[in-house]
């Protein structure tokens, strides 16, 4: 049932009387494979208006649950800072550029209104969404979103408390920031489905008259890490989380899990297409929930795909682009991959990297002065043993366990029947980069 009308005040921005809808087909290319089922979750790589145009032709309706943490119009370059593996310690970080945060008020207004159009359409009734955002654009981002989706469809106002104050933050002049602010809204005005969650009570803790709590504890508010028995501190304030990948916007597993068990049912499609670290989708398919994961940096896709392989008895998954997007960037286009191939007595293979080469313009003066050996270039690397074409096959994927631990170079595999095949070789590199090559092999 779509929520009662009620009158909003309008927000007006420069070029909004000329908004129209988009129209450009948008297509989705599958580039990956890794392994193999009925309703693969979904990483893909594209401008976020681009990627839900194309998931609307499929998906309409039948979204329950999208957690967005879109760039805040903070007017900053946002870097994503990496480790040259095999380095020694002490080496100098290298910043490489995730994103630019600095459209501008109109554009950004323009370019959010559209976003929230189309998350509303891919929403089902009753499908919940929860937009995180500061104070830089919060409130008028608020007005935008009772526009799209009506007032009435607006459920709470969730402020996080990021952690405590100290250091060069505390010495901030006025009042220090130390929280960011969720809205949460249900399409047509009520959630389908909220699962009610609670702050365990203390050990020993006792009601006022002397007896045992019959409750399931203190039921959770709308200020979340408020208090010592509610601890999501931000993980960019605690020095030493196992979570931490590099991304500079990264956010807590607990603080996108409580949103996840709240407001979705096991099987629901959970989106965020501004995947960023991919906290949502590491969560979501944690908690047996099928996800759609987008992002247009290279090096988010890269740091998602790498969480999600490195997970045991992980779901299947395909990477996809935008077809609006070049197959082959130019920045990628001038990495150059060698390997090879040798078969043994026993008909099994070992397909080998030899050589990765990336050119000068592509990689900061600062990471090449680290780099001894190609090898630590490379990250993580896969093999499709048996590519015909088309989207690659993943039937090998390797990634290096440690920054400082070695990666290995070589992975075997045997063939079922003699034949001539093309094994097709893809890297991923520190800097976000991949590379590709084939090589021919022949099993009498």
């Amino acid at each position: 049932m779509e929520s009662r009308v009620r009158a909003v005040a309008e927000l007006v921005w420069k070029g909004k009387r000329k908004h129209r809808r988009a129209t450009r087909v948008v297509a989705l290319r599958t580039d990956e494979i890794h392994g193999s089922g009925p309703e693969p979750n979904r990483l893909v790589r594209g401008d976020a208006s681009d990627v839900l145009r194309a998931l609307s032709d499929t998906l309409s309706g039948q979204v329950s649950l999208v957690y967005i943490d879109p760039p805040f119009d903070t007017g900053q370059r946002f870097d994503f800072r990496v480790t040259v593996p095999g380095t020694v310690a002490g080496s100098p970080r290298v910043s490489l550029e995730a994103y630019r945060d600095d459209r501008g008020l109109d554009d950004w207004l323009a370019w959010f209104f559209g976003i929230a159009v189309q998350l509303r359409e891919l929403l089902a009734v009753g499908g919940s969404l929860y937009v995180h955002l500061d104070a830089h654009i919060a409130h008028y981002a608020k007005v935008i979103l009772d526009e799209v989706f009506g007032a009435g469809s607006f459920q709470r106002e969730i402020v996080w408390r990021i952690g405590w104050i100290s250091g060069f933050k505390s010495k901030a002049r006025g009042w220090i920031r130390n929280h960011d602010t969720l809205f949460f809204y249900a399409k047509g005005g009520r959630p389908s489905v909220f699962h009610k969650e609670y702050v365990p009570y203390p050990q020993g803790y006792v009601r006022r008259d002397g007896s045992a709590p019959r409750g399931a504890g203190y039921p959770i508010d709308d200020v979340w890490n408020g208090s010592r028995l509610d601890p999501i501190d931000s993980i960019q304030i605690v020095s030493f989380s196992r979570e931490k990948v590099g991304y500079p916007t990264q956010k807590n597993e607990a603080l996108v899990a409580r949103i996840v068990r709240a407001s979705s049912r096991p099987g629901d499609l959970v989106l965020d297409c501004f995947a960023g670290s991919g906290t949502t989708a590491v969560v979501a398919e944690k908690l047996g929930r099928r996800w759609i994961a987008s992002d247009s940096s290279p090096l988010s896709i890269h740091v998602t795909r790498k969480r999600l392989l490195c997970r045991p008895g992980h779901k299947p998954l395909i990477a996809q682009s935008s077809a609006s997007r070049p197959r082959v960037e130019p920045m990628e286009g001038r990495r150059v991959l060698r390997a090879r191939a040798k078969v043994d007595a026993r008909g099994r293979v070992t397909i080998e990297i030899t050589s990765l080469r990336i050119p000068k313009r592509a990689a900061p003066e600062v990471a090449r002065a680290q780099v001894a050996h190609w090898s630590q270039w490379i990250d993580a690397w896969c093999v499709d043993w048996d590519y015909r074409r088309g989207p690659t096959n993943v039937s090998s994927y390797v990634f290096r366990k440690t920054s400082s631990g070695p990666l290995d170079l070589a992975t075997g595999h045997t063939y079922s029947n003699p034949g001539k095949y093309v094994a097709l070789v893809k890297t991923f590199d520190v800097l976000g980069g991949e590379a590709i090559t084939t090589v021919d092999v022949t099993i009498e």
